[in-house]
């Protein structure tokens, strides 16, 4: 068993002129026997570089072709695939670098000088860099290669190691109330479970179509958008980041079928297409998915109206490699996130672990195929939230017409306080963590206040140390430069410690907090 075989050289072999890969920027297309001969080049590469099976390779890269070569290589070699997302910065370069203890890494050029280079110092295990597009001469050594210059010195003959289905093929990072994140570990067979479904089922799909993937690739969604798209021999059409222009035009200028995004990006690719419509040619779209938050049902609606497309609503997690339940092609349950997909079940507790009955509203767990192995390196979380084969999600919702296998989800909030803004996900504590580490502040709270295009912002709270000021541009600078733009509050609220609610203990009740700015916002 190895992914890469059946996701890339068996389409190789069968369909070796097909397109592949169409990256959107430069038009340039692979098909599956160049993308093939590239991915192994990059195997033998590794393997050059002393990596050997279970070793942790990280990947730093937006949405482009060498991205889709790097997770390939590295599951063809049976090392374990660790993503950071594009935007990290160096606090949480440094902390998930060492987590995984990672001995490669292949990442942009500009932010890895950036974020990586500059702290190499730091960073435990990591030995070599790979560095991608615009590499400078002056950067490479005997520890920093041009990933052209990888490709160009090793052989294109490599066969895909055989794994056991226990294997770890991934380390994804995810977070929760304990504020640092987690590695999520799957297996080789959580993931091909999951291609398979997904292939089939979840967004099915033919050797004829093309597929824009709004998702970061860094993220779960990687195999629900990108490996079941190879594995059916479809194609891969990469856009680099997420803009509703450049979706679109992708769309018009390929002729892709199936577009794949978070609900707040239809919201903008409506918005785009509505008041420039003779700029795009969306004839050959039919199918949507969407993932990442609830669909509100109006936008469902407007989406399969304006792009005359069906839409596939789903409800998934890094813990269960994708997707757990969806609605049906054809079908749409606006407001659900669908039934269950083949293997999986899916039940409803209360505080005390019994399950509830339909319709009443308690954590959500989830039983099948994709749930992860366990948390690099931390038994008590894994104990705690993998129970009997059961993931512990930590999402409120209900349950209605019918059962574990063939009932009806609906989501209803976060247990916990994460906050979901425009599709990623914002752990406040980690938010926190950072911003504590500013010598004038004292205390941080992070919550997540209501907003019409994001479904929520992160807004700060902040105590500063006795006699020390400091203006909200002032924190929101040094908020960039130690964190992901998009984890940054968008707004801060300067208080003293005693006008926070708290619990007789002074755990400050951030439930009390949110619902205060609410009031706020609809006074």
């Amino acid at each position: 068993m190895n992914l890469a075989q059946d996701c890339l050289e068996k389409s190789a072999a069968r369909i070796p002129n097909r397109p592949a890969v169409i990256d959107y920027e430069t038009a340039e297309t692979l098909t599956y026997a160049e993308l093939n001969k590239k991915v192994n080049r990059l195997a033998n590469g590794l393997l050059s570089m002393g990596v050997e099976k279970g070793d942790r390779v990280a990947v730093y890269l937006p949405n482009i072709p060498q991205y889709v070569m790097s997770v390939l290589a590295i599951m063809k070699i049976g090392a374990i695939y660790v993503p950071f997302n594009i935007m990290n910065k160096k606090l949480e370069i440094e902390y998930g670098a060492n987590h995984c203890g990672a001995r490669i890494l292949i990442g942009a050029t500009e932010q890895t000088l950036e974020n990586v280079m500059s702290i190499w110092d730091d960073l435990t295990q990591l030995e070599k860099i790979i560095l991608v597009e615009n590499v400078p001469a002056d950067q490479l050594s005997d520890k920093v290669f041009d990933f052209d210059d990888v490709l160009a010195s090793n052989g294109d003959a490599y066969t895909a190691m055989e794994m056991g289905e226990s294997d770890p093929v991934s380390i994804l990072y995810t977070s929760g109330t304990t504020g640092r994140p987690k590695g999520a570990v799957a297996t080789h067979k959580n993931w091909w479970e999951l291609t398979m479904i997904s292939a089939y089922q979840v967004v099915p799909m033919t050797d004829e179509d093309k597929v824009v993937c709004g998702y970061p690739f860094f993220h779960v969604a990687l195999v629900i958008a990108v490996l079941p798209t190879l594995f059916v021999g479809a194609a891969v059409v990469t856009i680099r980041r997420f803009m509703p222009d450049v979706a679109l035009d992708a769309i018009s200028k390929f002729g892709a079928t199936h577009f794949m995004g978070a609900p707040t990006m239809y919201s903008y690719l409506l918005d785009e297409y509505d008041n420039n419509k003779a700029k795009y040619d969306i004839s050959t779209l039919w199918q949507a998915q969407s993932a990442g938050a609830a669909m509100p049902a109006e936008t469902c609606t407007r989406i399969e109206e304006t792009f005359g497309v069906g839409i596939v609503e789903c409800y998934g997690a890094t813990e269960c490699s994708s997707t757990v339940t969806h609605s049906r092609f054809g079908h749409p349950t606006p407001g659900s996130a669908g039934w269950p997909t083949p293997d999986w079940e899916i039940k409803v507790i209360d505080d005390g672990g019994n399950i509830l009955p339909n319709g009443e509203i308690g954590e959500l767990c989830c039983k099948g195929p994709g749930v992860v192995k366990e948390y690099w390196g931390d038994p008590e979380m894994t104990a705690a939230r993998l129970k009997d084969g059961w993931w512990h999600s930590g999402d409120l919702a209900y349950i209605d017409n019918g059962s574990a296998t063939e009932g009806q989800l609906y989501l209803v909030d976060r247990k916990d306080d994460m906050v979901v803004c425009g599709g990623y996900n914002i752990y406040p504590l980690e938010v926190e963590n950072f911003i504590t580490q500013h010598p004038k502040v004292l205390q941080a709270i992070v919550v997540g206040i209501s907003d019409d295009v994001k479904g929520q912002i992160p807004k700060a709270f902040i105590v500063f140390e006795k006699g020390e000021v400091e203006t909200a541009e002032e924190l929101e600078k040094f908020c960039r430069e130690v964190m992901a733009a998009y984890k940054v509050p968008r707004s801060f609220e300067f208080v003293n410690l005693e006008d926070l609610p708290a619990t007789a203990s002074g755990k400050v009740l951030k439930r009390e907090l949110r619902r205060l700015e609410e009031e706020k916002m609809n006074a």
